[in-house]
């Protein structure tokens, strides 16, 4: 395979200086005002490096085998999977809403009954719209075929370059789903005014700085992932304004000084404070969906830091905001 990845040199962006050092040590040539440097395989550490340098600059673009060019951040996603020593060849960068194909059935099998899976988010309803056809008042059947062939086109790239991609047992996967999904009312609790949340970036702000101060990092977090959590948590309280994207519920707290940016959303469950024990009311930060958490039975907090030209950091934003439990 012959890989072509190209960069614009007369861009603005910081890294660009690095990223033409980093092409012209590994054979790369300028052309007009595009930097070309060519790879045999796409796990060459340098790929990586450049993609990282400059892959969310306009005109950047990847060609394999002399081609059309692919969504550079599609490639890399699926070349650099996280997660392909434990998916069983069920692609999980692409799951059933924002829940994993290969685990739905087990981890909701309390609400799933005759074949009909019962939940109150609305969110699942809307986001599998164009496979769900009513059967009745907040009761769709869910059309697999539909789904499969659109899992398909959405995972092209990890069809293609990562081995362990399994199209039989994700076929298998999505017949396990319910065929029907029955949409009930929400039940809404009285969590009293010290939990209440106000719609105020402040509110929002003070209620995160308040469960770090009371979070913990699991010991078993590899210990990249502690420094990393570390770093972040202290860039969150240092007092970094945040302000609440519309019609979501995420949090975005910028750093501008250090090309940082930090996405992070409050889940808040039934449980009022009164209700728990002194012990349960602390925190314990894990990783959970590529994001930290600290939680605890009452409710959940997911954070992440990124760079502020993260070709992934969208993606990453639409899974958080999708993210209900």
């Amino acid at each position: 395979m012959k890989i072509e990845f190209k960069f614009n040199s007369r861009s603005s962006g910081q890294n660009v200086p690095e990223a033409i050092r980093l092409a012209e040590k590994r054979g790369g040539y300028k052309e007009d005002k595009f930097y070309k440097v060519y790879f045999d395989s796409p796990e060459d550490m340098d790929l990586g490096k450049l993609f990282k340098l400059v892959g969310g600059l306009k005109g950047t673009a990847i060609s394999l085998d002399g081609n059309e060019p692919v969504v550079a951040h599609k490639f890399f996603y699926a070349v650099n999977c996280q997660e392909k020593l434990i998916c069983k060849g069920i692609c999980r960068h692409l799951g059933f809403y924002y829940y994993n194909l290969d685990t739905f059935v087990d981890e909701h099998s309390d609400s799933i009954e005759n074949d009909v899976f019962t939940t109150s988010e609305e969110h699942l309803i809307t986001s599998l719209t164009s496979f769900l056809e009513m059967v009745e008042e907040n009761k769709f059947r869910l059309n697999k075929t539909l789904f499969f062939e659109f899992f398909q086109e959405e995972t092209e790239m990890e069809r293609r370059f990562c081995n362990k991609y399994h199209l039989k047992n994700i076929e298998t996967a999505i017949e396990k789903l319910p065929n029907e999904i029955k949409l009930v009312p929400e039940e809404v609790e009285d969590y009293g005014e010290e939990f209440e949340l106000e719609e105020t970036e402040d509110r929002i702000e003070y209620i995160i700085s308040s469960i770090l101060t009371e979070s913990k990092l699991s010991s078993e977090l590899p210990f990249k992932d502690i420094l990393l959590c570390s770093k972040t948590v202290g860039l969150l309280q240092g007092g970094s304004s945040a302000l609440t994207v519309e019609k979501t519920d995420v949090v975005v707290y910028s750093f501008p000084s250090i090309n940082k940016v930090i996405i992070a959303k409050l889940l808040v469950f039934s449980n009022s404070p009164d209700e728990l024990e002194e012990d349960e009311l602390s925190y314990t930060i894990k990783k959970q969906n590529e994001f930290f958490v600290a939680a605890n039975p009452h409710s959940k907090l997911y954070f992440q830091l990124f760079e502020e030209d993260d070709a992934m950091l969208e993606r990453y934003f639409e899974k958080l905001r999708n993210i209900y439990s």
